[in-house]
């Protein structure tokens, strides 16, 4: 399932490579006692989910006066987490994310057979969404042989504008401008849809101001754009939501500021939810009071090689079948990394992963366990001192705490090459995000987690950042010529034998490697 990429310390399904991951490394386990599991509450189906969150802390004071993990949940149980000092990374309490929600939380019905993704076996030949294409939501075609369309100016709505672009589905949209399209409502994804953010000129397209919809966007490729959405975004939702559909990948990034979730895959009830792929991206600051990375709960997602950064819980939160292979968490408050936190069955597998309390880190790191949630780990490590320095340890199994440990994965995973832990933080930190052009929000809170524990902080409104324009400063560059309006570059179309004169030689495929010479053209910007 994993290969390593030529390290030397390769993650494989074996231990022996990096250590025996069958102990806390000599530390004190995190977890010592009973073992409660989440309850069901009356009348719910077994299953169903529990969300008792407790009160959050406001942005002004994020962490208690007396430095401890927040008081009470609920039902006034005291919230276990990671203390100040301490080098245990979790609690075992139940529903520990101190945000206050009560969001309609799903996971698929289960008893105690695995959550099987319903994927297909690829056919001989098939083509990923573009090369480096991982995960669960690889196989996206997007808007492959479909219509091309121009973006050619930073509206909000009406002709030329990126609402206009994908009011259709079966769309490739190229964008003729770069700049920040400022939002006065959400933004309603269709299905067959390519939104190639790289052939935007300058800095790229950055969406400001309310969240976008991906539910029943099947065989959606996203590449490329930073999803902000703000305190004046609509109140109590999500920066990217989907709550049905399958086969979307988001690749490159940048997601932030959400008022409730900031990236949220939540299958609503009698919907599937699956085949879904983050990578190379950036879920940062959601807002306080209710500051999360946001919930996943799906039957088949893939996080892979993206950062979470000062979101007050939820890093994410894991229900139903989620991958999570060598990521990067830093600066969330009172949850890291929520391990179900739920009486129905999950099935994780967590490879190559890096966990960094911030300065406002005082809850549990891997949070909310219970025996229905599934496990196989390997090589995650924990850095805990707060000293500038990458020097963190490798977690085992008792730093998992009550979830039921898995020697190989419960359901089957895609293929991922792994780095090592090590590896991930410096990839992470030099790829994630839309990163053709990183703008000043990417670089505020990269910056932060360079500072490896001395800096980071949750917010509760953007402006608190002060940076130009809110959003920050992007350049301004004009677009290639491209005669035809094919979405292809006339230089490009000349340098591979196409006819900048031909509209339709946007859908053929020269080389026939199965991508489309537009898709060739737009894969070719990518970096």
């Amino acid at each position: 399932m994993y290969r390593s990429s030529g390290v030397a310390c390769a993650l494989v399904l074996v231990f022996s490579a990096c250590g025996n991951d069958s102990s806390s490394g000599g530390e004190v386990p995190a977890w010592e006692g009973s073992e409660p599991t989440a309850p069901t509450p009356a009348g719910d189906a077994p299953g169903a989910p529990v969300d008792t969150d407790p009160a959050a802390p406001g942005a002004s004071d994020p962490t208690p006066p007396n430095g401890e993990a927040p008081a009470t949940n609920e039902g006034n149980v005291p919230v276990g987490g990671l203390s100040p000092g301490d080098d245990a990374p979790g609690g075992d309490a139940p529903n520990d994310e101190g945000d206050g929600s009560d969001d309609p939380d799903t996971v698929p019905p289960s008893d105690d057979s695995p959550v099987v993704p319903p994927i297909t076996p690829p056919n001989p030949g098939e083509v990923l969404a573009f090369p480096g294409a991982q995960g669960f939501g690889r196989f996206s075609v997007g808007a492959r042989g479909r219509d091309v369309v121009h973006v050619t100016n930073l509206n909000d709505s009406g002709a030329g504008s990126l609402r206009d672009a994908i009011s259709q589905a079966n769309r490739t949209v190229v964008f003729d401008v770069g700049g920040v399209i400022h939002l006065e409502s959400r933004l309603v994804f269709k299905n067959n849809q390519t939104i190639a953010g790289q052939t935007a000129p300058g800095g790229g397209i950055t969406l400001y101001g309310d969240g976008t919809s991906f539910s029943a966007a099947n065989n959606t490729i996203v590449r490329y754009v930073r999803f902000r959405m703000g305190r004046i975004g609509e109140s109590e939702k999500d920066t990217i939501t989907m709550a049905n559909g399958h086969d979307v990948i988001w690749d490159h990034c940048s997601l932030s500021w959400g008022r409730d979730g900031t990236f949220d895959l939540n299958v609503e009830s009698g919907e599937q939810l699956y085949n879904l792929t983050l990578q190379d991206s950036i879920v940062s600051q959601g807002l306080q009071t209710h500051s999360t990375g946001g919930l996943v709960a799906t039957t088949g997602t893939s996080i892979i090689r993206s950062l979470y950064i000062d979101n007050n819980s939820r890093n994410p939160k894991a229900r139903g079948t989620l991958q999570f292979v060598n990521n990067v968490v830093y600066n969330w408050v009172v949850s890291g990394y929520i391990l179900g936190d739920t009486a129905g069955r999950s099935d994780g597998a967590m490879v190559g992963n890096y966990f960094i309390p911030g300065p406002e880190t005082n809850g549990g790191t891997l949070d909310s366990p219970t025996p229905q949630y599934n496990l196989f780990a390997s090589g995650n490590f924990y850095d805990s001192n707060k000293n500038g320095t990458l020097d963190g340890r490798l977690l085992g199994q008792g730093d998992f705490g009550s979830v039921t440990w898995q020697t190989t994965p419960s359901v089957p995973f895609p293929d991922v090459p792994a780095l090592t832990a090590q590896e991930a933080f410096e990839y992470v930190s030099a790829h994630a995000g839309a990163s053709i052009f990183r703008d000043a929000v990417d670089d505020y809170v990269v910056s932060e987690l360079a500072s490896l524990g001395q800096r980071g902080a949750t917010i509760s409104d953007e402006t608190s950042l002060g940076l130009p324009n809110v959003v920050g400063n992007l350049p301004s560059a004009a677009a290639p010529a491209d005669v035809d309006r094919d979405g292809m570059a006339d230089a490009w179309e000349r340098a591979n034998g196409l006819d900048p004169a031909d509209v339709n030689d946007r859908n053929g495929d020269r080389n026939g490697d199965g991508w489309t010479n537009l898709e060739e053209y737009i894969n070719s910007l990518a970096r």
